[in-house]
């Protein structure tokens, strides 16, 4: 009996210590947050993956009852961040503002990349994506991607391409695009997106994948013609233009997309809690007209879905990007 009654009081004692060890931590959960957070950002201050940055920050700060603190690190496409990032605990208290750049194409375009996006990230929230078109030199005489495609599989490599350089998301729009179609055109790059539109427009090159943003003025004055919308849906600004989905063409719904993320290990009652938050963001009017104004198209979901999207396109991408060979060039 005393044998029973001594087994007892161990396995009693045991699960004493254990809640008391656990106490600390579902205390700074249900605490959390009870300082400031920082959100790092790596593009510089000004630009427009900032401006969502720091309309998320404010939104889901009111909805914390914290201030949320931006911090730009811009650099080495978006490493610096990540290892900012990286270098802190998994509490809570530092996140990144994500996007397909560092969760999905560095991987190949950096090589030895110093981070796995999809072991050491955990989503908070998506927020956005950027919508692309894909516009032809008025004198090609395309007016739909059926047109193009024919042309194309008629005469291989005789169509040029703009980018906005090599390994830039205009660039592997069409790449992406071309692997699904089963064509093949000449990539030319420019030092910049709006240096590529010129030269679709002048005949330089006859087709080109800008964002929606840069395109939609040429597009309004007929110096490009749209074949079809890189989006998840038709926009409002191009009624007309079918979505690449319309079309049979998948996986091109979320070419720029952002969002929140965190480093791995990071409670999961914290990270529901910041996802509620996004939420203030997503609701904001403010933010809706902002976003509208900007051509950006805004994405709600579930904090899982970051991982879930980020996992897809490397994927779905990944064998072209490998073929690509750009962290070579």
């Amino acid at each position: 009996m005393k044998k029973y009654l001594c087994v007892a009081k161990l396995v009693a004692s045991a699960w004493t210590l254990g809640v008391m060890a656990q106490a600390p931590a579902l205390a700074q959960e249900a605490n959390y947050p009870n300082r400031p957070i920082r959100l790092v950002v790596s593009q510089q201050a000004g630009g427009s993956s900032d401006t969502v940055a720091r309309l998320w920050a404010e939104h889901a700060g009111k909805a914390l009852n914290a201030s949320v603190v931006v911090e730009n690190k811009p650099g080495a496409g978006g490493i610096i961040a990540v290892q900012q990032v990286l270098a802190q605990p998994a509490d809570g208290y530092t996140l990144m503002f994500g996007g397909v750049s560092q969760m999905v194409l560095n991987k190949f375009v950096y090589k030895p990349l110093p981070y796995d996006a999809e072991k050491d990230f955990t989503g908070v929230g998506m927020l956005t994506t950027v919508p692309f078109v894909l516009v032809a030199n008025p004198e090609t005489g395309f007016k739909s991607l059926d047109d193009l495609v024919k042309y194309a599989k008629a005469h291989p490599d005789k169509l040029n391409f703009a980018s906005a350089g090599l390994g830039n998301s205009t660039q592997l729009a069409v790449e992406l695009l071309q692997k699904k179609l089963g064509i093949s055109m000449v990539h030319v790059p420019f030092k910049g997106e709006p240096d590529g539109v010129m030269a679709t427009m002048g005949g330089q090159t006859q087709v080109m994948a800008p964002v929606v943003g840069t395109a939609l003025p040429h597009i309004k004055s007929g110096k490009v013609v749209p074949l079809v919308v890189l989006a998840p849906k038709r926009l409002a600004e191009l009624p007309d233009v079918p979505a690449a989905n319309e079309l049979g063409v998948k996986d091109f719904d979320y070419m720029g997309w952002s969002g929140i993320v965190t480093k791995a290990g990071t409670p999961v009652a914290i990270i529901n809690k910041l996802n509620e938050a996004t939420k203030a963001f997503h609701n904001s009017p403010v933010v809706q007209e902002k976003l509208k104004t900007m051509m950006v198209i805004p994405m709600a979901g579930p904090a899982s879905q970051v991982m879930e999207v980020t996992k897809r396109d490397t994927a779905v991408w990944g064998p072209t990007l490998n073929t690509l060979n750009l962290s070579g060039k």
